[in-house]
């Protein structure tokens, strides 16, 4: 049984003039004689039948419950009725897998019930530091309501502490439940910290905030405000978040921002122009009709506005050199070849350091059986 008809069975329901009211002391005969399995069935009856009746069996009918679905659904209704504490016992008892699947069924009821958000908030409060170790955090993404986000946000403030890694968790689930809410509190942790591996789970979370993933699709509002928060903050942030916030950034679909960071990412390249500069060499390898090795390569320095990466460089300046290099070596001597673009992992500094690096290239390349090599200094290629 699911939990969206657990919930529908336990709201009131308008009766016709002929219905036949439901019977509760038959519902608790029939509980006392099922099995486990169906006993649970039977008490989410019950509950919406009579809570008052079904509230007085918890106590004794839930520790008779498996753990499962049908278990689940019957320790929600017991505390939608007013019996938490035969619940938290429930929980309690079940197994590491199946006491996670409870309290995840609590956060897939958490948002329409209010007896639900009340019951986390009191637990947050009754377990004290046990509610995070013990993970009970990770139902409340699929609750997105004030009261049960506010433990997230208050817990995240905090600070990060000697637990990284659930400080990380609690992040994202606060994120996934907040929604574009998160993102002012995001922005706040984010211009807070130096940390580099803080700085990139913090700008993940943006991703999560916008609901990217998620089966409803990206919310648009919250996307819209993601990307304006990574770019404000961009230019503040280590090399490593620098590079997650290309990629939250193509998740949120914001593909000319995310290159837009490139200046960020090598700023201490960028020249007093705006520009970034790389370069290349071509080489083109060919065996030609006389049986003999031809070789010659083509090399230019690379100039570009600050929106190139370094796995996006040799796409652009493939496509250039097709265009702007002669590259015909094989069709002359008749024969057939290959042509083989090179481009460094980073830009330069400068031009000596450009020169530098395409004199180690042409050297490397240079085939000891080849009869003729062929150096040509090229323009530069604008992209």
């Amino acid at each position: 049984m699911t939990l969206s008809l657990i919930l529908s069975l336990l709201a009131p329901v308008a009766l016709a003039d002929d219905a036949p009211a439901c019977d509760a002391k038959a519902l608790s005969a029939e509980m006392a004689e099922a099995s486990p399995l169906q006993a649970a069935e039977v008490f989410q009856k019950l509950a919406a039948c009579d809570p008052g009746v079904a509230k007085a069996a918890a106590k004794d009918a839930l520790p008779t419950f498996l753990g499962g679905p049908e278990g689940n659904g019957a320790m929600v209704a017991a505390i939608q009725v007013g019996a938490p504490n035969p619940a938290i016992a429930w929980i309690d008892g079940l197994q590491s897998d199946e006491r996670a699947k409870a309290i995840g069924a609590l956060g897939e009821a958490c948002p329409d019930s209010p007896a639900i958000q009340g019951f986390f908030v009191k637990r947050a409060s009754t377990l004290g530091k046990d509610f995070w170790e013990q993970r009970w955090y990770r139902a409340l993404a699929a609750c997105p309501v004030p009261a049960v986000q506010d433990l997230l946000a208050a817990e995240l403030d905090r600070g990060m502490g000697a637990d990284r890694s659930r400080f990380f968790a609690v992040l994202d689930t606060y994120a996934r439940g907040s929604g574009g809410q998160a993102i002012p509190r995001l922005k706040g942790l984010l211009s807070g910290t130096k940390d580099a591996e803080a700085q990139a789970r913090i700008v993940s979370s943006f991703a999560a905030a916008a609901r990217v993933g998620s089966v409803e699709g990206i919310d648009t509002g919250a996307a819209s405000a993601a990307v304006a928060a990574l770019t404000e903050l961009a230019p503040g942030l280590q090399v490593k978040a620098v590079d997650q916030a290309r990629l939250t950034l193509q998740a949120l679909g914001a593909e000319q921002a995310a290159d837009e960071l490139a200046k960020t990412r090598y700023q201490d390249k960028v020249g007093k122009d705006g520009s970034i500069l790389w370069g290349t060499v071509v080489l083109e390898d060919a065996q030609c009709k006389n049986g003999k090795r031809y070789q010659r390569v083509h090399v230019a320095e690379v100039t570009e506005p600050g929106r190139t990466w370094a796995d996006q460089l040799k796409g652009k300046v493939t496509a250039s050199a097709d265009i702007s290099f002669e590259l015909d070596l094989a069709a002359k001597c008749k024969g057939e070849g290959t042509v083989t673009v090179i481009v460094p992992a980073e830009p330069f500094a400068d031009r000596a350091a450009f020169k530098a690096w395409a004199e180690e290239q042409v050297d490397g390349v240079k085939a000891e059986d080849a009869k003729k090599f062929i150096k040509m200094d090229e323009d530069a290629l604008n992209l």
